[in-house]
């Protein structure tokens, strides 16, 4: 079985439901290479009718019980908080990459008439996001927003554009609304401009990444379907959803794409408990670490010319011991202990240093136990 067998609708239909059903899982080998030529993983798992007399293996090693997630976890399913209802959006989709303009074009587009302005924009993919120093868009994009074609048609070097090579492809599609449409993006998240309309910008992250990594960017970009947007523009915020203690938790419920983390806001940020009621001292605390954190990313980017992938490639390197990564790691530990006392759980002792995750690569996170601790406690919290 493919490595999504513990993941996502696969998971519910298939060995959620087995344990549902009375079943047990008592063998699970995870992570194996698969010895054909794709580039693949694949899980070795038995399950049997009810309870298991013998011995429990998960990757050869005794545990407990093996839930339908494939860990040694008691099986859980946190539910969708009301609090958290839109606060995380998947950006916009095009279904048409005529929709996007290189950097010349957009030039002579402008040039041509300075109108056309009105509804060209930045378009942030997650590669940019990821790999650009500044965070910046490399390309551009035209966007008629929801408007009916009677406006769109005031632009007609724009139109001309989306006729030539967005509505030749839409003439194909099922989808009457996308089809007769064609001049409009299949998904223009109108909910999403509604939550970020007050704010001063807004949080996002890659939906595919290798790291857990957060920025703030302006909020009239554009932002697409490969990028996750949070309604936030405060730095506890920020803190909060970059902290190990949010990481942990995505890296539980959410899926993977080979070794990437596939961010889903309905798997791993709707039924995230934030912090209660946390102490007006504890939140500025956290705050203030969150703010210096971002900047002293954002200078390691500029002075190196990096991106944030980059920068946690470093930061993730225990062979790696430059005085800029290891202040980031510090900013970093004293950042997820402040988001602790938000949650007013100071007594957990977060114990950062270099360990194994479960597939055997070395990270810069908490200790096993306090991961586990942790996780224990948001389910509780949720």
């Amino acid at each position: 079985m493919t490595n999504t067998i513990g993941q996502g609708d696969t998971r519910e239909a298939g060995l959620a439901k087995i344990i549902r059903d009375g079943g047990t899982l008592h063998f699970a080998n995870r992570f194996l290479k698969w010895s054909g030529d794709a580039n693949v993983e694949v899980n070795l798992i038995a399950a049997g009718k009810g309870l298991w007399p013998g011995s429990v293996l998960l990757d050869n090693q005794l545990v407990a019980q093996i839930s339908s997630r494939l860990d040694d976890a008691p099986e859980e399913e946190p539910i969708k908080l009301r609090q958290n209802k839109n606060k995380a959006f998947v950006g916009d989709s095009l279904r048409g990459l005529g929709f996007i303009l290189e950097p010349w074009e957009t030039a002579q587009l402008i040039a041509k008439d300075r109108k056309n302005t009105d509804c060209i924009y930045p378009y942030l993919g997650g590669h940019d996001l990821n790999s650009d120093s500044e965070q910046k868009p490399s390309r551009f994009v035209i966007c008629f927003q929801d408007w009916p074609l009677t406006r769109a048609e005031s632009y007609p070097d724009l139109l001309e554009v989306l006729s030539e090579r967005v509505k030749p492809e839409r003439d194909k599609v099922r989808e009457k609304h996308e089809r007769e449409n064609w001049w409009l993006f299949a998904r223009y998240r109108g909910e999403l401009r509604q939550a970020i309309f007050p704010l001063r910008q807004i949080l996002v992250r890659s939906e595919v990444s290798t790291h857990h990594a957060l920025a703030f960017v302006p909020k009239d970009w554009i932002c697409s379907h490969k990028v996750i947007v949070f309604a936030f523009d405060d730095n506890y915020h920020f803190a909060l959803l970059q902290s190990n203690l949010h990481e942990i938790w995505m890296r539980k419920f959410t899926s993977t794409l080979r070794t990437d983390t596939n961010y889903s806001p309905t798997d791993c940020f709707d039924n995230f408990p934030f912090p209660q009621t946390p102490s007006l001292e504890a939140k500025k605390y956290a705050e203030c670490f969150g703010k210096e954190y971002l900047q002293y990313r954002r200078s390691i980017m500029e002075e190196r010319n990096i991106g944030m992938t980059a920068v946690y490639n470093l930061f993730h390197n225990p062979n790696y011991a430059d005085a800029d990564i290891v202040r980031l790691r510090e900013l970093h530990a004293e950042m997820d202990c402040a988001m602790l006392a938000c949650y007013d759980w100071d007594d957990l002792d977060p114990q950062h240093n270099f360990y194994q995750n479960e597939r055997g690569n070395l990270r810069y996170t908490n200790s096993n136990e306090t991961q586990r601790n942790n996780l224990v406690r948001l389910i509780k919290l949720n």
